[in-house]
């Protein structure tokens, strides 16, 4: 078991290296370097925080690069099924629990939800843009939340196993149409609702993302094939090494950060993206202002309540 990750990892390589000649490496490298550098940090955040590698690679390359909102969903997806993946062998191998008694209500009804959202849900570039935008920041209410409602004793929620239905659907379905969203939800429900801690939370929500990534993946490409762009394709050969490397590196430093640290770096990371969309002239203008009056409004939530508990103190 302490040698799991170690040779999944070879496997892989080897697997990948028997696919590409030196020379058609050379190409591809100088092709999509910019895809593999993208998600070098993507990886490393996905293994780290509750927020998988979608939110990186998904503003990115469609503000960045301006790739289509679609591919980027889909390569989202794909590569997260890598790099989730190693990040979950490597906490298994290091003995990091996961919770999964959790995970066994969560994980099933993905299966039903997944195809239902891949194949019936179609929405424009831009309302996908801006919805990450929305999403990530109540990623960054939800944390916030989480950081100062904890209790000294953790109680049983008397719904919980409904509660974890709905998270793992209302996230299933998140991840199949903006390639991240089932991490984050399971992460609100184990936090701030079963009350356990941050660090204890974030290796069972990358296995939960690890998951619907995978089948998502297996969806799309083997089940009810669809066509994949060579941007997917090509991106996702030039990053899978890297994520496979870089998420469990992410784990590796979950396991040693302080968590003060490490909801700093969540926050800035929330930030950029949130800039990224307001200062996105592809967006359509309302859009930007409504995501901008949003962040503003979060700040003054988080304002007033941190003011009001000073107050109390």
């Amino acid at each position: 078991m302490p040698y799991l990750y170690i040779f999944c990892l070879s496997v892989f390589f080897v697997f990948w290296f028997s696919k590409w000649p030196i020379d058609a490496i050379i190409e591809l490298y100088s092709n999509y370097w910019g895809s593999a550098l993208t998600m070098l940090f993507g990886s490393f955040v996905a293994g780290l925080t509750p927020l998988g590698g979608g939110a990186v690679a998904f503003p990115v390359f469609t503000k960045l690069f301006a790739v289509d909102a679609s591919d980027a969903r889909l390569f989202s997806l794909a590569i997260q099924a890598v790099g989730m993946s190693f990040a979950s062998l490597f906490f298994i191998a290091r003995r990091i629990p996961l919770l999964w008694h959790e995970l066994k209500y969560c994980l099933p009804i993905s299966l039903l939800v997944i195809p239902l959202a891949l194949n019936y849900t179609t929405l424009e570039g831009a309302i996908l843009k801006f919805l990450f935008s929305e999403f990530i920041l109540l990623t960054a209410w939800v944390i916030w939340l989480c950081n100062h409602t904890l209790h000294a004793r953790r109680h049983m929620h008397p719904g919980r196993i409904s509660i974890l239905l709905v998270a793992g659907a209302a996230g299933s379905f998140l991840s199949a149409n903006i390639g991240s969203g089932a991490d984050v939800l399971l992460f609100f429900v184990l936090v701030y609702v079963l009350k356990y801690s941050i660090k204890e939370a974030i290796p069972t929500t990358v296995f939960c993302m690890a998951f619907n990534a995978l089948y998502a993946s297996l969806w799309f490409v083997y089940l009810d094939p669809q066509p994949l762009s060579a941007f997917v394709v090509k991106s996702w050969w030039a990053s899978c090494l890297v994520v496979a490397v870089g998420a469990p590196l992410g784990g590796y430093v979950l396991s040693r950060l302080n968590e003060n640290l490490l909801r700093r770096f969540i926050y800035l990371i929330i930030s950029l993206e949130l800039l990224s969309t307001v200062f996105n002239p592809d967006i359509y203008l309302e859009l930007r202002y409504l995501t901008a009056f949003s962040g503003m409004l979060v700040i003054v939530l988080i304002a007033r309540k941190t003011v009001f508990r000073k107050l109390i103190r």
